[in-house]
């Protein structure tokens, strides 16, 4: 274990994860919240992590379809993608607030909102930052009829835009590129453990 900025750097597997010393038991009632570029893992995870822990899931895609009937890829389409991540941010915002104890797959953009970020960074939840090969997220995300479409540049050049406030909000970074969900899983479970104090 290595102290840096006041943070714990953890390392197993394929995950660094740096504990805050904030977490409380496994089932209690800390938020687990999955941040991450699109495709990368977040919805698929938060079901199994949902599951695996007895917690209600907060799905951002979800939240926006139940909300206005449209998809995430439709409101961009008609409204714009900035309108889209105002929404994104603003699903997020309201899930911490009335969604205690759930796990949240957040939207990709979310870290672009820089309050946000520190709200993430200084709030009592648990931040699982899910990654992957921009290649193996394009290839993800083209199964999902909810999601704009992107090549695997754009989807590079956007994650490495956000990849430093990720990492400012995150308690541990997972690549999933070559890890299957369930793998995932077990990980984020782990580091939940290891950065209790």
């Amino acid at each position: 274990m290595a102290e840096s900025g006041g943070l714990r750097h953890l390392r197993f597997g394929g995950a660094t994860c740096a504990g805050r010393g904030i977490l409380g038991e496994v089932n209690g009632l800390r938020t687990i919240v999955l941040i991450g570029p699109m495709g990368s893992g977040k919805s698929t995870v938060g079901r199994l992590l949902a599951d695996r822990l007895a917690r209600p899931l907060v799905d951002s895609d979800i939240v926006i379809w139940r909300s206005i009937g449209m998809s995430a890829a439709e409101v961009a389409a008609s409204a714009g993608v900035q309108r889209l991540h105002e929404i994104e941010a603003l699903v997020l915002q309201r899930s911490l607030q009335r969604s205690q104890g759930a796990v949240i797959a957040a939207a990709a953009s979310v870290v672009d909102d820089g309050e946000l970020v520190e709200r993430l960074r200084e709030g009592r939840e648990f931040i699982g930052l899910l990654a992957a090969r921009p290649e193996e997220c394009v290839r993800r995300a083209g199964s999902g009829r909810h999601r704009r479409s992107m090549t695997a540049d754009e989807h590079r050049d956007l994650y490495e835009r956000r990849l430093d406030s990720y990492r400012r909000a995150a308690d541990i970074e997972i690549d999933t590129t070559s890890l299957d969900a369930i793998e995932v899983t077990e990980l984020l479970i782990n580091a939940i453990w290891v950065s209790w104090p």
